[in-house]
C-alpha cells in the first residue's frame, strides 16, 4: 500500500490492510491462475491494492516540497541534495583547495553548523533547482549513486511499477489518484470500508502544499529543463506509461535551457 498523503490518520484506516512479503508461500486463488498470496496467514479473499499517480507529477510534487514546501526546512536531510547542488555547480576550474573548502562551508549549512561563509560560494545558494535535481537523477541512475543508504532506490522518483513491486505483489486494484474520486469508492466498497469514503475523499492530495500537483504545474517544471532532459526522464519512466496508462510530457524548454545534462 503507498497512498500518496501527508493526512497520517488517512493512512491508519488502510493499516490493517497492508500485506508485505515475508515467505515464499503461494497457491492457487479466485481470479488468476497463481495468486501469489506471501504475508503469512494471508486468506484466499484478501484484497491487494495500491495507490499511485503520474510520476513525473510525483517527482514535482516532492521537489515543491523540498524547496519550497514544509520539507525545505530540513532540505538537508535528504543524501540527494548535496550531490546535486555539487554537481550541478561545481567549476573544474577551481583549485582543489576552494572546492573542498566550498564544499565543507555546504555541510556547515546542511547540518546547521555555525562558521564563516564565503559570499561567493554557489553552493549555498538555496533552494536547489529543479534541473539540478533531475540531472542528479539521470547522472545517479547510470552510477546506482541515485540509491539511498540502504541500497534501495528513492521512493519518490522511482517509477511506480518499481516502488510498488506489482509483479510480485499481485496487486488486485490500482487506484489513480488523479482519478480517485471515482476509483476509491470501489476500493472502499471491496474492503467493506465504504463508512470512510467522506472522509478518504474530502480532502485533496497535500503532500505538495495542499493540492494534487496540476498537470500544468508539472509543465511549467518541465519548462525547465532541456530537450534531452525531458527526453531522458520520459524514458525513465516508459515502464509507467505502458503499465499504467499515463502519457510522457514534452514542452518547449524555455530558451535559456541548454542541454547541461553530463555523461
Amino acid at each position: 500500500l503507498h497512498h500518496p498523503r501527508n493526512n497520517r490518520y488517512k493512512l491508519s484506516l488502510l493499516t490493517p490492510y497492508l500485506l508485505r512479503s515475508s515467505s515464499k508461500t503461494t497457491y492457487k486463488g479466485q481470479g488468476s491462475v497463481r495468486r501469489k498470496r506471501t504475508w503469512r496467514n494471508e486468506p484466499r479473499n484478501s484484497v491487494r491494492f495500491t495507490i499511485i499517480r503520474h510520476p513525473l507529477a510525483r517527482l514535482v510534487s516532492h521537489y515543491r516540497n523540498k524547496a519550497t514546501g514544509p520539507g525545505s526546512a530540513h532540505l538537508g536531510s535528504d543524501s540527494w541534495v548535496k550531490p546535486s547542488i555539487i554537481r550541478g555547480r561545481k567549476n573544474e576550474s577551481w583549485p582543489d583547495a576552494l572546492a573542498a573548502k566550498y564544499e565543507r562551508e555546504l555541510d556547515d549549512r546542511i547540518h546547521g553548523r555555525k562558521g564563516e561563509k564565503s559570499p561567493d560560494n554557489p553552493y549555498l545558494n538555496f533552494p536547489i533547482t529543479f534541473p539540478e535535481m533531475v540531472q542528479f537523477i539521470l547522472y545517479g541512475r547510470r552510477r546506482e549513486d541515485v540509491k539511498r543508504k540502504d541500497g534501495h532506490v528513492n521512493p519518490h522518483w522511482a517509477p511506480n511499477a518499481k516502488w510498488t513491486d506489482i509483479c510480485q505483489n499481485d496487486l488486485d486494484i490500482v487506484v489513480k489518484l488523479e482519478n480517485e474520486e471515482t476509483e476509491l469508492p470501489n476500493l472502499l466498497k471491496k474492503l467493506n470500508l465504504t463508512k470512510y469514503t467522506n472522509r478518504l475523499t474530502k480532502k485533496a492530495n497535500s503532500s505538495a502544499g495542499g493540492k494534487i500537483v496540476a498537470e500544468n504545474e508539472v509543465e511549467k517544471h518541465m519548462k525547465l529543463l532541456s530537450e534531452k532532459e525531458q527526453r531522458l526522464i520520459n524514458e525513465m519512466y516508459e515502464i509507467d506509461y505502458e503499465m499504467f496508462g499515463y502519457e510522457p510530457i514534452y514542452v518547449t524548454p524555455q530558451l535559456d535551457q541548454q542541454d547541461s545534462l553530463r555523461d
